[in-house]
Protein backbone atom coordinates (compact mmCIF):
# COMPACT_ATOMS: atom_id res chain seq x y z
CA UNK A 1 0.00 0.00 0.00
CA UNK A 2 1.69 3.72 -0.79
CA UNK A 3 1.96 6.06 1.83
CA UNK A 4 -0.62 8.52 0.26
CA UNK A 5 -3.01 5.78 0.13
CA UNK A 6 -1.80 4.98 4.27
CA UNK A 7 -2.18 8.59 4.75
CA UNK A 8 -6.08 8.57 3.24
CA UNK A 9 -7.33 5.38 5.03
CA UNK A 10 -5.19 6.95 8.59
CA UNK A 11 -7.56 10.06 7.84
CA UNK A 12 -10.68 8.83 7.19
CA UNK A 13 -10.09 6.34 10.57
CA UNK A 14 -9.61 9.52 12.49
CA UNK A 15 -12.60 10.92 11.26
CA UNK A 16 -14.53 8.13 12.37
CA UNK A 17 -12.76 8.40 15.80
CA UNK A 18 -14.01 12.16 16.35
CA UNK A 19 -17.55 11.92 14.95
CA UNK A 20 -18.16 8.72 17.31
CA UNK A 21 -16.80 10.81 19.95
CA UNK A 22 -18.93 13.70 18.82
CA UNK A 23 -21.96 11.46 18.91
CA UNK A 24 -21.31 10.10 22.59
CA UNK A 25 -21.03 13.48 23.45
CA UNK A 26 -24.39 14.92 22.51
CA UNK A 27 -25.47 15.12 26.27
CA UNK A 28 -27.02 18.63 26.98
CA UNK A 29 -24.77 20.75 29.56
CA UNK A 30 -24.73 19.18 32.83
CA UNK A 31 -26.01 22.78 34.56
CA UNK A 32 -28.33 24.80 32.21
CA UNK A 33 -29.02 28.27 32.76
CA UNK A 34 -31.78 28.57 35.35
CA UNK A 35 -31.50 32.83 35.42
CA UNK A 36 -34.12 33.38 33.35
CA UNK A 37 -32.11 37.17 33.44
CA UNK A 38 -28.50 35.67 32.64
CA UNK A 39 -30.55 33.40 29.82
CA UNK A 40 -31.54 36.88 28.64
CA UNK A 41 -28.57 38.67 28.87
CA UNK A 42 -27.01 35.98 26.81
CA UNK A 43 -29.19 36.06 23.66
CA UNK A 44 -29.24 39.81 23.81
CA UNK A 45 -25.79 39.50 23.95
CA UNK A 46 -25.40 36.90 20.99
CA UNK A 47 -28.02 39.39 18.76
CA UNK A 48 -25.81 43.01 19.38
CA UNK A 49 -22.62 41.75 20.12
CA UNK A 50 -20.67 43.40 17.32
CA UNK A 51 -17.34 40.96 17.75
CA UNK A 52 -19.77 38.14 16.84
CA UNK A 53 -21.56 40.03 14.25
CA UNK A 54 -18.37 40.37 12.07
CA UNK A 55 -17.35 36.24 12.78
CA UNK A 56 -20.65 35.48 11.50
CA UNK A 57 -20.47 37.68 8.60
CA UNK A 58 -17.27 36.26 7.91
CA UNK A 59 -18.44 32.94 7.91
CA UNK A 60 -21.54 33.56 5.36
CA UNK A 61 -18.62 35.03 3.16
CA UNK A 62 -16.85 31.84 3.11
CA UNK A 63 -19.60 29.91 2.58
CA UNK A 64 -19.76 31.23 -0.91
CA UNK A 65 -16.66 30.28 -1.96
CA UNK A 66 -17.38 26.36 -2.82
CA UNK A 67 -19.61 27.58 -5.26
CA UNK A 68 -16.73 30.22 -6.82
CA UNK A 69 -14.35 27.14 -7.18
CA UNK A 70 -16.44 24.43 -8.83
CA UNK A 71 -17.32 27.24 -11.45
CA UNK A 72 -15.84 26.33 -14.87
CA UNK A 73 -13.62 29.37 -15.92
CA UNK A 74 -14.88 32.29 -18.14
CA UNK A 75 -15.40 31.37 -21.61
CA UNK A 76 -13.05 33.83 -24.35
CA UNK A 77 -15.19 35.29 -26.98
CA UNK A 78 -13.19 36.92 -30.23
CA UNK A 79 -13.67 38.71 -33.28
CA UNK A 80 -10.97 38.69 -35.95
CA UNK A 81 -10.26 40.04 -39.41
CA UNK A 82 -8.32 38.83 -41.90
CA UNK A 83 -7.73 40.64 -45.01
CA UNK A 84 -6.09 39.32 -47.95
CA UNK A 85 -4.06 42.09 -49.98
CA UNK A 86 -3.39 45.81 -48.55
CA UNK A 87 -7.41 46.81 -49.86
CA UNK A 88 -10.41 45.35 -47.62
CA UNK A 89 -11.34 42.53 -49.68
CA UNK A 90 -13.92 40.99 -47.69
CA UNK A 91 -16.70 38.82 -50.43
CA UNK A 92 -13.51 39.37 -53.53
CA UNK A 93 -11.05 36.92 -52.23
CA UNK A 94 -10.80 33.81 -50.77
CA UNK A 95 -8.21 34.15 -47.99
CA UNK A 96 -10.39 37.23 -46.30
CA UNK A 97 -12.35 36.61 -43.62
CA UNK A 98 -14.24 38.21 -40.71
CA UNK A 99 -14.11 35.58 -37.91
CA UNK A 100 -15.76 34.93 -34.73
CA UNK A 101 -14.02 32.54 -32.10
CA UNK A 102 -14.98 30.94 -28.73
CA UNK A 103 -12.98 28.72 -26.77
CA UNK A 104 -13.58 26.95 -23.31
CA UNK A 105 -11.29 25.66 -20.72
CA UNK A 106 -12.31 22.39 -18.89
CA UNK A 107 -10.50 20.94 -16.11
CA UNK A 108 -9.48 17.09 -15.54
CA UNK A 109 -12.62 15.46 -14.04
CA UNK A 110 -12.88 15.63 -10.42
CA UNK A 111 -10.78 18.98 -10.15
CA UNK A 112 -12.96 21.18 -9.97
CA UNK A 113 -15.38 19.03 -7.16
CA UNK A 114 -12.29 18.91 -5.19
CA UNK A 115 -11.74 22.62 -5.00
CA UNK A 116 -14.71 22.92 -3.91
CA UNK A 117 -15.00 20.34 -1.53
CA UNK A 118 -11.69 22.22 0.03
CA UNK A 119 -13.48 25.40 0.12
CA UNK A 120 -16.33 24.28 1.91
CA UNK A 121 -13.75 22.82 4.16
CA UNK A 122 -12.04 26.09 4.60
CA UNK A 123 -15.60 27.53 4.69
CA UNK A 124 -16.36 25.25 7.94
CA UNK A 125 -13.11 26.71 9.25
CA UNK A 126 -14.15 29.76 9.48
CA UNK A 127 -17.63 29.16 10.53
CA UNK A 128 -15.86 27.28 13.90
CA UNK A 129 -14.17 30.42 14.52
CA UNK A 130 -17.50 31.69 14.57
CA UNK A 131 -18.58 29.39 16.75
CA UNK A 132 -15.64 29.93 18.99
CA UNK A 133 -16.32 33.45 19.33
CA UNK A 134 -19.88 32.98 20.22
CA UNK A 135 -19.05 30.47 23.12
CA UNK A 136 -16.32 32.91 24.57
CA UNK A 137 -18.45 36.20 24.30
CA UNK A 138 -21.42 33.47 26.64
CA UNK A 139 -19.20 32.64 28.72
CA UNK A 140 -17.68 35.88 29.49
CA UNK A 141 -21.54 37.21 29.87
CA UNK A 142 -21.53 34.50 32.47
CA UNK A 143 -18.22 35.42 34.14
CA UNK A 144 -19.53 39.37 34.18
CA UNK A 145 -22.58 38.53 35.50
CA UNK A 146 -21.15 36.62 38.54
CA UNK A 147 -18.87 39.18 39.12
CA UNK A 148 -21.73 41.52 39.53
CA UNK A 149 -23.73 39.81 41.70
CA UNK A 150 -20.89 39.13 43.89
CA UNK A 151 -20.54 42.89 44.10
CA UNK A 152 -24.13 43.51 44.81
CA UNK A 153 -24.04 40.43 47.24
CA UNK A 154 -21.31 42.14 49.25
CA UNK A 155 -23.14 45.51 49.18
CA UNK A 156 -25.91 43.87 50.83
CA UNK A 157 -22.87 42.61 53.34
CA UNK A 158 -21.33 45.83 54.32
CA UNK A 159 -24.74 47.19 55.00
CA UNK A 160 -26.03 43.92 56.83
CA UNK A 161 -22.14 44.98 58.83
CA UNK A 162 -22.90 48.72 58.99
CA UNK A 163 -26.78 47.79 60.79
CA UNK A 164 -24.34 45.47 63.64
CA UNK A 165 -22.35 48.24 64.08
CA UNK A 166 -24.88 50.60 65.01
CA UNK A 167 -26.38 47.87 67.55
CA UNK A 168 -22.92 47.49 69.17
CA UNK A 169 -22.34 50.87 69.42
CA UNK A 170 -26.34 51.26 71.22
CA UNK A 171 -24.81 48.38 73.73
CA UNK A 172 -21.49 50.05 73.98
CA UNK A 173 -22.89 53.81 75.00
CA UNK A 174 -25.28 51.92 77.24
CA UNK A 175 -22.33 50.55 79.21
CA UNK A 176 -20.38 53.93 79.19
CA UNK A 177 -23.45 55.48 80.33
CA UNK A 178 -23.80 53.33 83.59
CA UNK A 179 -20.28 53.77 84.17
CA UNK A 180 -19.55 49.85 83.35
CA UNK A 181 -18.13 50.26 79.92
CA UNK A 182 -14.87 52.77 78.29
CA UNK A 183 -15.44 55.96 76.43
CA UNK A 184 -12.93 54.30 73.98
CA UNK A 185 -15.11 51.38 73.12
CA UNK A 186 -17.57 53.79 72.25
CA UNK A 187 -15.23 56.13 70.15
CA UNK A 188 -13.98 53.27 68.38
CA UNK A 189 -17.44 51.44 67.13
CA UNK A 190 -18.15 55.28 65.96
CA UNK A 191 -14.83 54.80 63.99
CA UNK A 192 -16.21 51.88 62.86
CA UNK A 193 -20.02 53.25 61.60
CA UNK A 194 -17.50 55.83 59.65
CA UNK A 195 -15.32 53.47 58.20
CA UNK A 196 -18.19 51.90 56.37
CA UNK A 197 -18.61 54.38 54.24
CA UNK A 198 -15.46 54.07 52.99
CA UNK A 199 -16.35 50.33 51.80
CA UNK A 200 -19.44 51.26 50.45
CA UNK A 201 -18.10 53.95 48.48
CA UNK A 202 -15.48 51.54 47.12
CA UNK A 203 -18.27 48.72 46.15
CA UNK A 204 -20.35 50.88 44.73
CA UNK A 205 -17.52 51.57 41.97
CA UNK A 206 -16.88 47.83 41.96
CA UNK A 207 -20.77 47.47 41.04
CA UNK A 208 -20.55 50.30 38.59
CA UNK A 209 -17.41 48.73 36.64
CA UNK A 210 -19.22 45.17 36.59
CA UNK A 211 -22.58 46.80 35.26
CA UNK A 212 -20.25 48.59 32.37
CA UNK A 213 -18.50 45.33 31.45
CA UNK A 214 -21.98 43.34 31.10
CA UNK A 215 -23.05 46.50 28.87
CA UNK A 216 -19.86 46.28 26.71
CA UNK A 217 -21.15 42.48 25.87
CA UNK A 218 -24.66 43.92 25.40
CA UNK A 219 -23.29 46.53 23.20
CA UNK A 220 -25.64 48.73 25.78
CA UNK A 221 -24.80 52.05 27.29
CA UNK A 222 -22.47 51.80 29.83
CA UNK A 223 -24.52 52.68 32.72
CA UNK A 224 -27.31 51.54 30.93
CA UNK A 225 -29.07 49.67 34.52
CA UNK A 226 -31.04 46.34 35.40
CA UNK A 227 -32.41 44.62 38.23
CA UNK A 228 -31.78 41.44 39.96
CA UNK A 229 -32.97 39.24 42.95
CA UNK A 230 -30.77 36.59 42.23
CA UNK A 231 -28.05 35.51 44.61
CA UNK A 232 -25.12 33.50 44.72
CA UNK A 233 -25.42 30.12 45.54
CA UNK A 234 -23.28 26.85 45.43
CA UNK A 235 -24.89 24.63 42.10
CA UNK A 236 -22.34 21.23 42.27
CA UNK A 237 -21.60 20.18 39.07
CA UNK A 238 -22.93 17.17 37.33
CA UNK A 239 -20.92 14.42 36.09
CA UNK A 240 -17.28 12.56 35.83
CA UNK A 241 -14.26 13.74 34.04
CA UNK A 242 -15.14 11.49 30.99
CA UNK A 243 -18.55 12.38 30.43
CA UNK A 244 -17.53 16.34 31.04
CA UNK A 245 -14.80 15.35 28.18
CA UNK A 246 -16.63 13.87 25.61
CA UNK A 247 -19.35 16.71 26.15
CA UNK A 248 -16.28 18.93 25.60
CA UNK A 249 -15.26 17.29 22.48
CA UNK A 250 -18.30 17.40 20.87
CA UNK A 251 -18.98 21.30 21.46
CA UNK A 252 -15.19 22.13 21.43
CA UNK A 253 -14.97 24.56 18.22
CA UNK A 254 -10.81 23.90 17.63
CA UNK A 255 -11.56 20.09 17.65
CA UNK A 256 -14.08 20.61 15.25
CA UNK A 257 -12.16 23.28 13.28
CA UNK A 258 -9.11 20.82 13.32
CA UNK A 259 -10.85 17.90 12.42
CA UNK A 260 -12.63 19.82 9.26
CA UNK A 261 -8.56 20.63 8.69
CA UNK A 262 -7.45 16.80 8.73
CA UNK A 263 -10.67 16.69 5.89
CA UNK A 264 -9.16 19.52 3.87
CA UNK A 265 -6.00 18.02 3.97
CA UNK A 266 -7.10 14.47 2.90
CA UNK A 267 -8.78 16.31 -0.17
CA UNK A 268 -5.81 18.16 -1.19
CA UNK A 269 -3.97 14.80 -0.94
CA UNK A 270 -6.21 13.61 -3.85
CA UNK A 271 -6.22 16.84 -5.67
CA UNK A 272 -2.65 17.16 -5.87
CA UNK A 273 -2.70 13.40 -7.04
CA UNK A 274 -4.77 14.82 -9.97
CA UNK A 275 -2.56 17.54 -10.92
CA UNK A 276 -0.70 14.95 -12.74
CA UNK A 277 -4.08 14.75 -15.38
CA UNK A 278 -4.11 17.33 -18.35
CA UNK A 279 -6.56 20.13 -18.25
CA UNK A 280 -8.29 20.36 -21.93
CA UNK A 281 -9.46 23.13 -23.43
CA UNK A 282 -11.78 23.36 -26.92
CA UNK A 283 -12.11 26.13 -29.55
CA UNK A 284 -14.45 27.27 -32.23
CA UNK A 285 -14.94 29.94 -34.57
CA UNK A 286 -17.10 30.65 -37.81
CA UNK A 287 -15.19 32.48 -40.56
CA UNK A 288 -17.96 34.97 -42.76
CA UNK A 289 -16.22 35.39 -46.45
CA UNK A 290 -18.68 38.10 -47.32
CA UNK A 291 -20.61 36.86 -50.79
CA UNK A 292 -18.05 33.73 -50.48
CA UNK A 293 -19.03 30.49 -48.84
CA UNK A 294 -18.66 30.80 -44.98
CA UNK A 295 -15.29 28.55 -43.13
CA UNK A 296 -15.39 27.12 -39.38
CA UNK A 297 -13.26 25.32 -37.21
CA UNK A 298 -13.20 23.41 -33.90
CA UNK A 299 -10.71 21.96 -31.77
CA UNK A 300 -9.37 20.68 -28.78
CA UNK A 301 -6.14 21.63 -26.57
CA UNK A 302 -4.37 20.08 -23.67
CA UNK A 303 -2.25 20.73 -21.41
CA UNK A 304 0.52 18.29 -20.66
CA UNK A 305 1.93 18.32 -17.33
CA UNK A 306 5.71 17.82 -18.03
CA UNK A 307 7.13 19.13 -14.89
CA UNK A 308 6.69 16.53 -12.77
CA UNK A 309 9.17 17.68 -10.53
CA UNK A 310 6.77 20.85 -9.25
CA UNK A 311 3.78 18.14 -8.88
CA UNK A 312 5.67 15.99 -7.27
CA UNK A 313 6.63 18.24 -4.71
CA UNK A 314 2.86 19.86 -4.37
CA UNK A 315 1.97 16.00 -3.67
CA UNK A 316 4.51 16.08 -0.81
CA UNK A 317 3.69 18.62 0.99
CA UNK A 318 -0.35 17.95 0.76
CA UNK A 319 0.83 14.68 2.40
CA UNK A 320 3.12 16.40 5.18
CA UNK A 321 0.27 19.20 5.67
CA UNK A 322 -1.97 16.25 6.12
CA UNK A 323 0.37 14.22 8.79
CA UNK A 324 0.34 17.50 10.78
CA UNK A 325 -3.18 18.46 10.89
CA UNK A 326 -4.09 15.07 12.40
CA UNK A 327 -1.22 15.81 14.83
CA UNK A 328 -2.99 19.14 16.04
CA UNK A 329 -6.32 17.32 15.89
CA UNK A 330 -4.93 14.95 18.69
CA UNK A 331 -3.00 18.09 20.28
CA UNK A 332 -6.01 19.69 20.84
CA UNK A 333 -8.00 16.75 22.17
CA UNK A 334 -5.02 16.34 25.03
CA UNK A 335 -5.19 19.93 25.46
CA UNK A 336 -8.93 19.92 25.86
CA UNK A 337 -8.85 17.10 28.23
CA UNK A 338 -6.34 18.73 30.82
CA UNK A 339 -8.27 22.20 30.98
CA UNK A 340 -11.10 20.10 32.02
CA UNK A 341 -9.39 18.62 34.42
CA UNK A 342 -8.39 21.31 35.47
CA UNK A 343 -11.47 23.10 35.79
CA UNK A 344 -13.28 20.07 37.34
CA UNK A 345 -10.53 19.93 40.05
CA UNK A 346 -11.14 23.39 41.21
CA UNK A 347 -15.03 23.12 40.86
CA UNK A 348 -14.72 19.90 43.24
CA UNK A 349 -12.22 22.08 45.22
CA UNK A 350 -13.86 24.70 45.94
CA UNK A 351 -17.59 22.69 46.37
CA UNK A 352 -15.72 21.63 49.29
CA UNK A 353 -14.57 25.03 50.49
CA UNK A 354 -17.40 26.74 49.98
CA UNK A 355 -19.73 24.13 52.00
CA UNK A 356 -16.94 24.30 54.85
CA UNK A 357 -17.66 27.57 55.00
CA UNK A 358 -21.73 28.10 54.49
CA UNK A 359 -22.49 24.44 56.95
CA UNK A 360 -19.48 25.24 59.44
CA UNK A 361 -17.34 28.38 59.51
CA UNK A 362 -19.81 31.04 59.24
CA UNK A 363 -22.62 29.40 61.40
CA UNK A 364 -19.56 29.07 63.75
CA UNK A 365 -18.63 32.50 63.59
CA UNK A 366 -22.31 34.09 64.33
CA UNK A 367 -22.16 31.92 67.36
CA UNK A 368 -18.83 33.20 68.69
CA UNK A 369 -20.38 37.13 67.38
CA UNK A 370 -23.53 36.21 69.91
CA UNK A 371 -21.23 34.78 72.25
CA UNK A 372 -18.81 37.92 72.41
CA UNK A 373 -21.51 40.08 72.54
CA UNK A 374 -23.50 38.77 75.64
CA UNK A 375 -20.19 38.30 77.54
CA UNK A 376 -19.64 41.96 76.54
CA UNK A 377 -22.42 43.11 78.30
CA UNK A 378 -21.99 41.08 81.36
CA UNK A 379 -18.29 42.67 81.46
CA UNK A 380 -16.71 39.28 80.72
CA UNK A 381 -14.64 40.26 77.89
CA UNK A 382 -13.27 43.30 76.77
CA UNK A 383 -14.68 44.98 74.12
CA UNK A 384 -12.04 44.04 71.69
CA UNK A 385 -13.20 40.15 71.54
CA UNK A 386 -16.39 42.05 69.88
CA UNK A 387 -14.59 43.51 67.07
CA UNK A 388 -12.32 40.65 66.18
CA UNK A 389 -15.37 38.31 66.09
CA UNK A 390 -17.04 40.28 64.27
CA UNK A 391 -14.57 41.42 61.73
CA UNK A 392 -14.14 37.13 61.36
CA UNK A 393 -17.45 36.62 60.94
CA UNK A 394 -17.61 39.13 57.86
CA UNK A 395 -14.16 38.27 56.17
CA UNK A 396 -15.80 35.12 56.07
CA UNK A 397 -19.05 35.64 54.54
CA UNK A 398 -16.86 36.95 52.20
CA UNK A 399 -14.58 34.48 51.39
CA UNK A 400 -17.64 32.36 50.95
CA UNK A 401 -19.57 34.28 48.70
CA UNK A 402 -16.29 34.95 46.18
CA UNK A 403 -15.83 31.28 46.52
CA UNK A 404 -19.47 30.96 45.21
CA UNK A 405 -19.03 33.54 42.41
CA UNK A 406 -15.64 31.54 41.99
CA UNK A 407 -17.39 28.50 41.11
CA UNK A 408 -19.88 29.86 38.79
CA UNK A 409 -17.16 31.29 36.55
CA UNK A 410 -15.55 28.08 36.79
CA UNK A 411 -18.60 26.49 35.24
CA UNK A 412 -18.54 29.28 32.52
CA UNK A 413 -15.15 28.27 31.73
CA UNK A 414 -15.96 24.40 31.57
CA UNK A 415 -19.29 25.25 28.84
CA UNK A 416 -16.89 27.60 26.84
CA UNK A 417 -15.09 24.11 26.64
CA UNK A 418 -11.65 26.75 25.83
CA UNK A 419 -8.31 25.25 25.15
CA UNK A 420 -6.82 28.79 26.92
CA UNK A 421 -6.58 28.92 30.71
CA UNK A 422 -9.63 30.64 32.19
CA UNK A 423 -9.48 34.12 32.42
CA UNK A 424 -11.66 36.28 34.74
CA UNK A 425 -11.95 34.22 38.20
CA UNK A 426 -12.05 36.11 41.50
CA UNK A 427 -9.99 35.57 44.23
CA UNK A 428 -10.89 32.84 46.77
CA UNK A 429 -9.74 33.92 49.84
CA UNK A 430 -11.03 36.95 51.91
CA UNK A 431 -10.89 40.64 50.45
CA UNK A 432 -12.66 42.08 53.41
CA UNK A 433 -9.31 42.33 55.33
CA UNK A 434 -9.31 43.34 58.61
CA UNK A 435 -7.84 46.80 58.72
CA UNK A 436 -7.65 47.52 62.42
CA UNK A 437 -11.02 45.64 62.42
CA UNK A 438 -12.52 47.46 60.18
CA UNK A 439 -13.02 45.59 56.67
CA UNK A 440 -10.79 46.48 53.48
CA UNK A 441 -13.04 45.75 50.17
CA UNK A 442 -10.15 45.34 48.25
CA UNK A 443 -10.37 43.05 44.83
CA UNK A 444 -12.02 42.54 42.04
CA UNK A 445 -15.19 40.52 41.46
CA UNK A 446 -12.81 39.91 38.00
CA UNK A 447 -13.00 40.64 34.06
CA UNK A 448 -13.62 38.69 31.65
CA UNK A 449 -12.11 37.72 28.12
CA UNK A 450 -13.71 36.71 24.47
CA UNK A 451 -10.21 35.79 23.42
CA UNK A 452 -11.25 32.21 22.70
CA UNK A 453 -8.53 29.28 22.31
CA UNK A 454 -5.89 29.69 20.24
CA UNK A 455 -5.46 26.59 17.55
CA UNK A 456 -8.10 28.06 15.89
CA UNK A 457 -5.69 28.58 12.27
CA UNK A 458 -6.85 28.05 9.32
CA UNK A 459 -5.68 23.90 8.52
Amino acid sequence: MSITRKLLVAGVALQLVLVAGSAMAQASWPLPVEDPLLAALIEESLARNPDLAAARQAAIAAGQRPVQARSLPNPMFSVEYTNDGWSPSLGTREMTTLGFMASQEFSYPGKRGLRGELSAREAGQVEQRAERVARGITAAVKRAYYGLLLSRNLLELIRDQEENWKQIEGVARARYTVGQGAQQDVLRVQVEVTRIEQFLAEQEAENDIRLAEINRFLARAPNAPFETSAHLALRPVQGELDQLFEWATGVSPEIKGASLGAERASLAVNLARKEFKPDFSVQTAYMNRGGLAPMWQAGIGISVPLYRKRLSAGLAEAEAQLRSTQSVTESFRLQLRFRTQERLIQLKTTERVATLYGEGIVPQDRMSVEAALANYQTGKLPFIAVLEALTTLYNDRVSHLRLLANHEQTLASLEEASLDPSSGMVSGAGGMAAGGSGLSMAGSAGGASTSGSGGMSKQ
